[in-house]
């Protein structure tokens, strides 16, 4: 991945610099919603653990193109409801997330660019194995995984304003992404989300983050629903990875 974009060092020219970029200044706070922006991504950047929930509906892959479409209406895209909660050691590179997909109980363990993902019992009872391992650490989650590359999206914002005293409330347009971001990875991973994403960050007293929601609303075969980083700083928790003799490995997309 590409490094994150620089950051100007005045505040004075910050509103200029980072993303496409509207400011409503805040009543509450001397700094500009740009330059408390600013600080949150430059925190993001310097993160090395944190807690990452989402309850999102993420597109299955589509069909290949040797498929023959079928006549009659069109088939509605099919979605994976992805509900799960879990720390990240970005120095380690582990995560362990757990929760639901499609409302059935699930664990998905990232470690070193692979995803593993727990086997029902019924379906570990047959393969003899309990893991689906998925050669793509980003295959469920995407980059929200990575702080430094969601500080990235931050700083390629469209407009952000001050709700009140320690909140921030903005939009980023994808489409206007690759004006600020120079990452094909993650113009990429953007291009598979809506049109407009909504954010909301809350700082503590020094301006470091406490908690960044994403609200991903739109149609089509994009990602829906909401990610949210918090718990910035918390203990990392064990990820024990599986064995080459406890992994399926899923197919090549």
């Amino acid at each position: 991945m590409a490094a994150p974009l620089p950051v100007a060092v005045a505040a004075m020219l910050a509103a200029g610099v980072l993303g496409g970029c509207t400011s409503t200044p805040s009543t509450a706070s001397t700094e500009s919603p740009t330059t408390l922006l600013q600080q949150v991504a430059s925190e993001l950047d310097a993160a090395k653990t944190f807690r990452l929930t989402v309850d999102t509906l993420v597109p299955k892959s589509s069909p290949t193109a040797t498929t023959a479409p079928k006549p009659g209406p069109s088939t509605p895209a099919q979605t994976e409801a992805v509900k799960m909660s879990g720390v990240w050691d970005v120095t380690s590179g582990l995560s362990r997330m757990d929760g639901t997909v499609n409302a059935v109980k699930t664990t998905i363990l990232s470690a070193a660019g692979v995803e593993y993902v727990s086997l029902t019992s019924d379906i570990a009872a047959v393969e003899g194995r309990k893991w689906l391992k998925v050669d793509d650490s980003n295959a469920t989650f995407g980059e929200f995984g990575q702080p430094g590359l969601v500080a990235q999206v931050l700083r390629a914002f469209h407009e952000v304003h001050a709700v009140s005293t320690g909140h921030l409330a903005g939009t980023i347009v994808t489409g206007e992404a690759d004006e600020h971001i120079a990452d094909p990875n993650l113009l990429g991973w953007l291009g598979q989300l809506p049109d407009e994403l909504r954010f909301d960050v809350w700082t503590d007293g020094s301006g470091a983050p406490s908690a960044i929601q994403f609200t991903l609303t739109g149609a089509g075969t994009v990602t829906t629903g909401t990610a949210r980083l918090d718990s910035f700083g918390t203990a990392p928790v064990q990820v024990n990875v599986p064995t080459i003799n406890e992994v399926v490995q899923a197919p090549a997309a």
